[in-house]
């Protein structure tokens, strides 16, 4: 028995047991929004032993730029309240920008209106238009729209900057194969 579960152990710390990409799928809501948009990369988070999301990153152009047209979507594993969402975004934002106290009370109420309580199950997809707005769509539904354009490179950045807390996600979405 002990031997069996020493090989079970071994399958699921393998780099292999974890490397199918998984899928997000982008909803028609956004493809409409955005017809351009294809997959670049997608990762799966997990926290311990936990599975917490899976993520996708969809872009316009030939590789992911923050000024050309992207939505990054997360398919969740585990239930989440608006306010842990919320909290949690602000924490890392504030983490990878040193935002003034305005900014973040002012992004604290956009996230408020953008992010539902999730459970397992449960999308959100972010599509940023560099420049213009940021919308977010639960479940393949526009439920909030942000119109502030330094909005989207604050958020984003908590999966996408070099300095994310995620790193091997990171990886994932951008297809890095450093």
């Amino acid at each position: 028995m002990a031997k069996l579960l020493t090989i079970f152990c071994l399958l699921l710390m393998s780099p292999f047991a974890w490397s199918a990409e998984p899928k997000v799928p982008l909803p028609a809501a956004v493809k409409t929004a955005a017809p351009d948009l294809h997959l670049l990369g997608a990762g799966h988070l997990n926290w311990l032993f936990f599975s917490v999301y899976n993520a996708a990153l969809w872009i316009s152009g030939d590789q992911y730029t923050p000024t050309q047209t992207f939505a990054l979507g997360i398919d969740y594993a585990r239930s989440f309240s608006s306010h842990e969402l919320v909290k949690t975004s602000l924490k890392e934002m504030r983490r990878l920008d040193d935002l003034d106290a305005a900014q973040l009370a002012k992004f604290r109420t956009d996230l408020q209106h953008a992010f539902p309580d999730v459970k397992s199950g449960d999308q959100i997809v972010g599509l940023c238009m560099p420049g213009k707005y940021t919308a977010f769509y639960y479940n393949g539904v526009l439920h909030s729209k942000i119109d502030d354009p330094q909005f989207c490179p604050d958020f984003f950045a908590i999966w996408l900057s070099p300095h994310t807390q995620v790193p091997g996600l990171r990886k994932k979405l951008l297809d890095l194969h450093e």
